[in-house]
């Protein structure tokens, strides 16, 4: 290996996350099919035991228990696996400078100029994997390569514990192996677009040419075109780095048509995107916010809040009330999510003329005690009334706060 990298991106993804977390918990679970789920009665998680022994996520509980008897069926904890999701953050932060905290189990890296060849990022991405192992007791498959999309591939290919590197001078003859419909950005139904064009391959999408891929095809399936070709087009980004928004999303499963349930997860996501805002000591002056049918169409809305804010209170208030008005009852949602722009220093944010009113200064008391009860107990110890249903399901211990008007 002597090629530099133009671009080197890390990709981490964490095997099997949920119910991996549990069983470093707890060592005597190792090497036993579990399922995380049970509060639910659906199977959320699941170790490769037990994904050996044919269960799938989805799949009621009760099914999964006759199937195998001798399966364990946790009910989730969702403050763990936030808190094993900051140690990884943290081990990755140790060797990368920009780190891009993608969802709970994953996170990018942009480690470019950190290396003088392709051995050097090669050793610096088999450090952060053992060092993951290490420390966490959880493994991790990890992808190197010139694209996020491309790190991505890298990442999934070799599932559990996998180290896979697509150097540059390797991407046709890696993605000549990989279907399109494995590649992170394409959804069922692009596949089935590429599909109808005779595209079944990530190589022979790659291998369009400029003027086909401008005349025939949308700028999200540009920018993947570009990625897959090496080209790096979506950047690796996080808040020390780039204050410019802050997201939250989560997939639920199984998806549904109930109101209630999306609605508390959408919440859910306010809750959390609010928190990491307090976190890092900004407010935010909007927000845009999505639903996600099961065949990946986006129901997209987007909110202001007048004056900057990150107390959970103020944006649910908005948030929901857009949600109500544009829920659309009997499509089945699989994922909701929240993006909080206009980001500013809390320090800036405009005060009423003789400071900050009665109110304000308890509703800030009230989320400064959250925010300590989080640190002390677990992120998600502490949940509004509104998302309490979605965070019951994956931590059924939990306390719940009014949503709005009751801060006494």
């Amino acid at each position: 290996m002597s090629d530099p990298f133009l671009r080197a991106i890390v990709h981490v993804d964490g095997d099997a996350f949920f119910a991996s977390c549990e069983v470093a918990r707890n060592p005597r679970l190792h090497g036993k099919p579990v399922a995380v789920g049970g509060a639910r009665g659906i199977v959320l998680a699941l170790t490769y035991e037990a994904k050996a022994r044919g269960i799938v996520r989805g799949m009621p509980t009760h099914v999964a228990r006759q199937m195998v008897p001798e399966l364990v069926v946790l009910p989730g904890e969702y403050g763990l696996y936030k808190l094993f999701a900051q140690r990884m953050y943290r081990i990755v932060e140790r060797h990368a400078p920009v780190v891009e905290r993608y969802s709970i189990d994953e996170c990018f890296a942009d480690v470019s100029q950190c290396a003088d060849d392709l051995e050097g990022y090669w050793q610096m991405a088999s450090t952060i994997q053992n060092e993951l192992h290490r420390d966490l007791g959880i493994s991790f498959s990890v992808g190197l390569a010139p694209s996020k999309v491309l790190a991505k591939v890298a990442s999934k290919y070799r599932k559990p514990g996998g180290l896979v590197l697509i150097p540059p001078d390797g991407i046709n003859a890696f993605l000549t192996g990989v279907s399109v419909s494995k590649v992170w950005g394409i959804g069922p139904q692009s596949a089935a677009l590429l599909r109808n064009r005779g595209i079944e391959r990530a190589a022979q999408f790659a291998a369009l040419g400029v003027g086909e891929i401008r005349g025939s095809y949308a700028r999200p399936l540009r920018d993947i075109w570009a990625e897959l070709r090496g080209i790096s087009v979506f950047q690796v980004s996080n808040l020390h780095t780039v204050q410019q928004s802050l997201a939250a999303t989560r997939t639920f499963r199984p998806p549904t048509t109930d109101k209630s349930t999306v609605r508390a997860e959408l919440a859910l996501n306010v809750e959390e995107a609010c928190a990491r805002a307090r976190q890092h000591g900004l407010s935010a002056g909007r927000a845009h916010c999505f639903l996600k049918s099961q065949d990946f169409q986006y129901l997209r809305f987007e909110v202001s809040f007048g004056a900057p804010t990150n107390a959970t209170s103020r944006i649910l208030e908005v948030v929901l009330g857009r949600f109500d008005q544009l829920f659309a009852p009997g499509i089945k949602y699989r994922a909701t999510g929240i993006t909080l722009s206009d980001l500013k220093d809390r320090s800036f944010s405009q005060a009423g003329l003789f400071g900050p009113d009665l109110y304000e200064q308890r509703l800030e008391a009230v989320y400064g005690v959250v925010d300590a009860l989080g640190r002390r107990f677990g992120d998600g110890i502490v949940h509004c009334a509104a998302a309490a249903p979605a965070a019951h399901q994956l931590r059924p211990r939990i306390f719940s706060l009014p949503m709005l008007g009751e801060v006494y």
